[in-house]
């Protein structure tokens, strides 16, 4: 029985990711170089140039490669573009929660902080104090992307490369609904959710592991809060 043009696809998409992963093996290709030419992979593979250019366009959409007009493909390896798409896509369906979002970070910084308290640097505690002084002060769009960069640099400070993707993946959409909150809520909660970071930063220079999970756990028990309410 003759295979389905949808089986023909996925064959031969897989051979051509299948040959990128094998040539990144070999060390002929690393991240941001230029992939050989859709003639050549066409003639390596035997497949028709059609084939491999819609190979090529799937990878695009995944992140794993950037085309780049005039210039070819680019191996980027950003796949937490296509994570963060399945993210937003499951919620839009209602598979899942943003409260299911908020309690997946919060296990996530929770033990990047516990690494980032190890890892910190002097001149990363410095750029925490200056983002916290600025958000202190900050209308509500600079407070949104203060308290982005806040948590971001802590996370980063973990050292954990995994953890960093995967959190860049949810930052659009967590962002979005920080943004709500804060434009929506009183300025009791903003407050609090201020002193959260005051307190998050102070056992950071501490290195008080105990009391630094507490103050994770105080940020984000406020901001489940506001999900229920909503």
């Amino acid at each position: 029985m003759p295979e389905s043009g949808g089986n023909v696809e996925i064959r031969e998409y897989k051979k051509v990711i299948e040959y990128v992963k094998d040539e990144i093996r070999q060390g002929r290709i690393r991240l941001e170089d230029k992939l050989p030419a859709e003639r050549i992979m066409a003639e390596t593979l035997d497949m028709s140039r059609n084939s491999v250019r819609e190979a090529l366009r799937t990878m695009e959409n995944m992140g794993i490669l950037e085309s780049r007009q005039g210039s070819g493909n680019y191996l980027t390896g950003n796949l937490n573009k296509m994570f963060a798409e399945s993210i937003g896509m499951m919620l839009l369906l209602k598979q899942i929660t943003y409260d299911e979002v908020n309690s997946l970070r919060r296990a996530i910084e929770r033990e990047s902080y516990l690494q980032a308290i190890t890892n910190i640097s002097q001149n990363q505690i410095e750029q925490l104090v200056k983002i916290l002084e600025t958000m202190k002060r900050s209308e509500i769009d600079e407070m949104v992307q203060k308290d982005k960069e806040f948590h971001y640099l802590i996370i980063s400070a973990s050292g954990n490369n995994l953890v960093i993707n995967i959190m860049e993946a949810l930052e659009e959409i967590y962002t979005e609904s920080v943004e709500h909150m804060l434009k929506t809520t009183t300025d009791e909660i903003r407050g609090k959710l201020i002193l959260s970071h005051e307190k998050m930063l102070e056992c950071i220079v501490k290195k008080d592991e105990a009391k630094g999970r507490q103050a994770v756990d105080q940020h984000y028990d406020i901001i489940e809060s506001w999900y229920k309410k909503m």
